[in-house]
């Protein structure tokens, strides 16, 4: 699955039980100010108080799920993993607690655990579009082609503004070897989002595999006005005017990526340089990557902070 660290907290939202004080008063002020603590933003001191809570009741399926949100704010993925398998067995209907679980197993890559319990969260919450697909993002990474699509339609249905969802089920079409099905997908998904290089950089794709020469070199123009310094559309855009016989619009480009690729190589050289010590080295490398690409803020960056260490 694509989760980044920023992306695995906004998934997992800390759970308030309701409870009100007098209901159970040695347990529910340590439990409510450790939920407090985790929407502070304040994980490692909320999780001690969660611990001392689950001591004292460890039959609270919501100190358990606020235990493993803590323990994944603080990148301890095995203990979040621990603490949301124990919220699950202590209330196995609850859809939140089961995709928190396949959250946390997704990033231990134990994608088969966690397809399993995204699937049971999408049967408890069927409404829930984001259940739908992290099953599919989980599908994928195991090479289920057919499952994945299942479940990114399913997200669709419920969603139908769900950009991701749209992109990855158009990416398997597309490898599928279904490439109209793949376009329809890739033009709903940058008409939700227009600013998405990647999904014009694969249209482009669907449209050269379809011969479509014209429709794809406007889509990768397009990918280009959003990065116009991405090697990866300046190459596939090369292509595309090769094989549609745009000889001088080819040559225009080619140079393009062979310049900002060789400044990229420079800087790696630099950072390398860098890395082991020999500043000179590394200063010569980032300035010839300025010269060929003088937008190459890395370098830059890099160059003044070796400037300023001298």
């Amino acid at each position: 699955m694509r989760l980044e660290f920023w992306l695995i907290i906004g998934l997992l939202a800390a759970c308030d039980s309701g409870e009100k004080p007098a209901d159970r008063p040695s347990i529910s002020q340590e439990s409510a100010e450790g939920f407090r603590l985790l929407q502070q933003g304040r994980p490692g001191e909320a999780l001690v108080l969660l611990q001392r809570a689950a001591e004292k009741d460890s039959a609270s399926m919501e100190v358990h799920y606020n235990m493993g949100v803590a323990h994944t704010h603080l990148k301890e993925y095995a203990e979040a993993i621990a603490a949301f398998e124990r919220a699950v067995k202590l209330a196995p209907e609850n859809p939140d607690a089961h995709f928190a679980l396949g959250i946390a197993l997704g990033v231990e890559h134990r994608q088969r655990d966690a397809a399993t319990h995204f699937e049971k969260a999408a049967a408890l919450a069927p409404d829930r579009a984001e259940y739908h697909f992290r099953l599919g993002e989980a599908r994928q990474a195991l090479g289920e082609v057919e499952g994945a699509l299942a479940a990114f339609a399913a997200a669709i249905r419920v969603d139908s503004t769900h950009v991701d969802a749209h992109f990855l089920r158009a990416g398997l079409l597309a490898s599928s070897n279904r490439p109209e099905e793949a376009e329809q997908g890739y033009r709903r998904a940058i008409e939700l989002d227009r600013r998405r290089a990647d999904i014009l950089w694969e249209l482009g794709q669907v449209y050269m595999q379809q011969g479509q020469y014209p429709q794809a070199a406007e889509a990768l123009r397009s990918a280009l006005e959003l990065e116009p310094r991405n090697t990866h559309t300046l190459y596939l855009l090369s292509q595309v005017y090769l094989l549609s016989g745009q000889p001088d619009e080819r040559a225009e480009v080619l140079s393009t990526f062979q310049r900002l690729s060789a400044a990229q190589r420079h800087f790696k050289q630099g950072a390398l340089y860098a890395e082991r010590g020999a500043i000179d080295e590394a200063r010569k490398a980032l300035k010839e990557a300025l010269v060929l690409d003088p937008d190459h803020a890395k370098a830059r960056e890099k160059l003044e902070q070796l400037d300023k260490e001298r």
